[in-house]
């Protein structure tokens, strides 16, 4: 019979002591990512002081072996932590906000943005962070984007959502450029905006108002700086104006003058198959007509639906009113390709619009993958690109009775889009 040694362990013959500490590092090194374990280890070899920080301060560990700072603070910081100084004092050598302690280890997977240290920041940030270890990481990553990406603001307000896990990543890159551009009055971005970011907005809205805003800028990568030469040439009739709308603001303005979706019409204008028309009385819109190409005769124009404001039915008048214009029209084969704005012009704008936000982004992780967003062939959502030359489907014709009785007749082409 072979005596037990209550000293070491059975299965390993090792002492109970050194297989507790083997253990417990171990535990401390799996709990980092697994990026920044092997860089953890060889800094804790040398210190049981700065082992002991993968539990009292884990995002000090984490700031030294991701260079954080400069070497001449994170050295300093290395010392006193050595020496066995109070951990405050480390954090402030190294510029590092206090409110980081509150986080675990496994939070931590990218390098940490230079958080404002302020009091009334820090304060307003601890009491933020999730009580649930296991949302620290996702929380972290998206609230340090945020400060990178639209301030210290928007961060504390994307802080105290709720629902972080999920909007999709580039649908948050947007969502800090909206909220950037939204403290940025005199830039294109923020004209383009329907309603600002405020701190008051809630997580339903702010997603509301990006989907719109987003469409508006389709309407920059359609439209470019402006249609030249439209379909059609402007004109009047029965006492109406037809005026072409050329450039986005165009859009923006009959949009809101009319109470209707104008502003997010890039899907329709994306073919280059599609003109629209304000028509107004005394300088006021009061209804709109889009213009494509006959079924039948594809280089023929034809109306494809005529609305009042609020996407109401046009009253018989106006519908006279639009025949006559169409009708006095110069007629020949249309080629709305040849009336598009230039590729190259619609790139141009595109950077001039972006350009002052990714001078923000420059130099940070961020801005790659924002510029593959923003700059990606333009598609409509939903659908494969149409082939150029080929009309859009349309419905089948349907009767209008006030028209008839008032001696016009309505198109086979229209479309009733409520």
């Amino acid at each position: 019979m072979t005596a037990v040694d209550g000293k070491r362990d059975p299965a390993t013959g090792q002492a109970l002591g050194q297989n507790d500490r083997a253990g417990r590092r171990a535990r401390r090194l799996d709990s980092f990512h697994p990026c920044y374990r092997r860089y953890v280890a060889e800094l804790t070899a040398c210190s049981s002081e700065l082992e002991d920080l993968a539990d009292t301060f884990p995002a000090l560990l984490f700031a030294l072996v991701s260079g954080y700072a400069g070497p001449g603070q994170r050295e300093r910081c290395f010392n006193l932590v050595c020496e066995g100084a109070p951990l405050r004092e480390a954090a402030d050598v190294l510029g590092l906000p206090w409110w980081l302690r509150r986080l675990p280890a496994p939070a931590f997977a990218e390098p940490l943005p230079a958080f404002p240290r302020d009091e009334a920041f820090s304060f307003r940030m601890a009491s933020l962070v999730p009580r649930e270890q296991r949302l620290a990481p996702l929380w972290l990553q998206r609230v340090s984007y945020a400060f990178e990406a639209a301030g210290p603001e928007y961060a504390l307000w994307l802080a105290r959502q709720h629902d972080l896990a999920g909007p999709h990543e580039d649908a948050l890159r947007l969502m800090a450029a909206w909220a950037w551009f939204s403290g940025r009055p005199g830039l294109l971005g923020h004209r383009l905006l329907r309603r600002p970011w405020t701190p008051e907005t809630s997580l339903r809205r702010a997603r509301e108002e990006v989907a719109a805003w987003r469409q508006r800028l389709r309407l920059i990568e359609c439209l470019g700086p402006g249609i030249e030469h439209a379909w059609l040439a402007d004109g009047s009739a029965a006492g109406f104006e037809f005026v072409a709308l050329r450039t986005v603001e165009d859009f923006i303005a009959e949009s809101e003058a009319l109470e209707n979706c104008l502003d997010q019409y890039a899907d329709q204008l994306y073919t280059g198959l599609t003109a629209v028309f304000s028509i107004r009385r005394g300088g006021r819109s009061i209804a709109c007509v889009e213009i494509g190409l006959h079924d039948a005769e594809a280089s023929m124009p034809t109306i494809v639906q005529l609305r009042a404001a609020r996407n109401r039915r046009a009253p018989p008048e106006i519908w006279q009113a639009t025949f006559g214009w169409l009708g006095s029209q110069r007629l020949e084969p249309l080629s709305p390709l040849r009336h598009a704005p230039k590729a190259l012009a619609r790139i141009e704008a595109r950077r001039e619009l972006w350009r002052p936000y990714l001078e923000v982004l420059a130099g940070t992780r961020h801005e790659q993958p924002f510029r593959r967003l923003v700059f990606q062939t333009m598609r409509p959502p939903g659908r494969g690109r149409r082939p150029v030359g080929l009309p859009p489907p349309r419905r089948p014709a349907r009767a209008n009775p006030e028209l008839a009785a008032a001696g016009g007749r309505e198109p086979a082409t229209l479309r009733d889009r409520a």
